[in-house]
């Protein structure tokens, strides 16, 4: 495929959020993604979309974080932070857990979760995901592209409530 070919695609289509629910053994799950435009200005959107995604939940802030996090991440290290990038953000949730995507364009390394984050350490997001996150996972390689993702825990189970 040519330079012309590549930019004469008009998929994916940067400000449209699609919407569908997954059924999974009878139980519901619904799924949002939108693709964003490879630019810093973009990281505040695409974090306040997951934001208003789980604000009915306790974790709306972690998610939002942590969303902000994988997004500078795939804007710095991929090359969906470069001319013409971009990249997509995915919020799929039910009633116990949501999952917080990121999709990126792939270049550069592979995304590594690392243990002992500290709040003022420099570099270490990822470990900070894996804190607030109950599984972090990745898939992918640089030559195609990662989906870098972080599941969190939406409900308290009844036993932590009661015995607050």
């Amino acid at each position: 495929m040519n330079d012309q070919e590549l930019q004469e695609f008009d998929e994916p289509r940067p400000g449209v959020i699609w919407t569908t629910v997954r059924l999974r053994r009878g139980a519901g799950e619904m799924l949002w993604w939108r693709v964003f435009p490879g630019k810093g200005d973009q990281v505040a959107p695409a974090r306040k979309m997951v934001r208003a995604l789980l604000e009915d939940t306790p974790r709306a802030d972690d998610a939002e974080w942590v969303a902000a996090e994988l997004i500078s991440n795939a804007l710095l290290h991929t090359r969906s932070g470069a001319q013409g990038g971009y990249f997509v953000v995915e919020v799929a949730r039910n009633i116990c857990v949501a999952k917080v995507l990121v999709y990126d364009l792939g270049g550069g390394g592979v995304p590594v979760f690392g243990q002992g984050f500290r709040p003022s350490e420099h570099g270490h997001g990822l470990r900070g995901v894996a804190a607030l996150a109950n599984r972090v996972g990745l898939e992918g390689d640089p030559a195609t592209g990662h989906a870098v993702w972080a599941q969190l825990v939406l409900t308290v189970p009844d036993a932590v409530r009661t015995a607050s």
